[in-house]
């Protein structure tokens, strides 16, 4: 738990911290890290392990978390996909935009996502592939760091001012010394992004991958999601990320009424 929610935890009255820190063991887990054990989980949350092993007996009693690996390691358990299938069928516009975003995957050969805020990282809640050449290990349900990618830095470029200084206060906290020169690189990004409307991000995710991304506005003119299409640095040139940017735009634009 990161120091801006610890200080908006003591303001919140009606804040349960036990099943806040019960929720930060779960998010721990990820296709890369599908099962960890508690001393990597009480170093991932930064919790006492003493709590780490109480929540996750808690858990495990109610099959949020199963054993595996003869008991030294934890999985997510049946009804934590239960709530990712769940929250997934709450987003129709992850279907909605599913044929378009193909269609610019084939058309340039390259992988399209669309990803949603989570904490300080985009959570893909839809991403197609046009060519085997990009990062398959991503896909619906990975989460990719908000300061590094371009769906991140897409959804930087939708805030307001007061969003992006909240936004900006917790990533300097949880990149320490690494931000200054992180923001440096976001705020060029953001300079591009005011003159043509999509935002380039080349191979801070990735070394070899560079990709373009634009925001996903609802009609009250709010950042919800953001787009993103990216592929092998040698293919994705200036020229094609913006040719793909423009259509990342249009597509954007025409989810706006359904974005919720």
């Amino acid at each position: 738990m990161n120091a801006p929610q610890q200080e908006e935890e003591k303001k919140d009255r009606q804040f349960v911290t036990a099943l806040a820190r019960g929720l930060e063991i779960l998010s721990c887990f990820s296709k890369k890290m599908p099962a960890l054990g508690t001393t990597e989980i009480s170093r991932m949350t930064g919790l006492p392990q003493p709590t780490v092993w109480r929540l996750c007996h808690t858990l495990v009693q109610e099959g949020y978390l199963i054993y595996t690996d003869g008991g030294d390691r934890l999985r997510p358990g049946i009804p934590v996909l239960s709530l990712g299938f769940a929250a997934l069928a709450g987003m129709p516009i992850a279907d909605l935009a599913k044929d378009d975003m193909q269609a610019i995957a084939i058309k340039y050969e390259g992988a399209v996502s669309l990803g949603v805020r989570d904490g300080l990282n985009m959570v893909y809640v839809q991403r197609v592939q046009g060519s085997a050449i990009v990062m398959r290990n991503l896909d619906v349900g990975s989460r990719v760091p908000v300061a590094r990618s371009a769906t991140g830095w897409a959804y930087i470029a939708g805030l307001d001012d007061a969003g992006r200084k909240a936004l900006y206060k917790e990533l300097s906290g949880a990149e320490g010394k690494a931000w200054p020169e992180m923001k440096e690189k976001i705020q060029a990004g953001l300079e591009g992004f005011a003159e043509t409307g999509y935002i380039v991000n080349k191979g801070l995710l990735h070394p070899q991958i560079n990709a373009v991304a634009v925001p996903v506005m609802s009609e009250d003119n709010k950042v919800l999601l953001a787009l993103s299409a990216g592929g092998i640095s040698p293919f994705f040139d200036d020229a094609k990320l913006a040719l793909i940017g423009v259509e990342l735009k249009k597509l954007a634009k025409t989810l706006t009424p359904v974005a919720k």
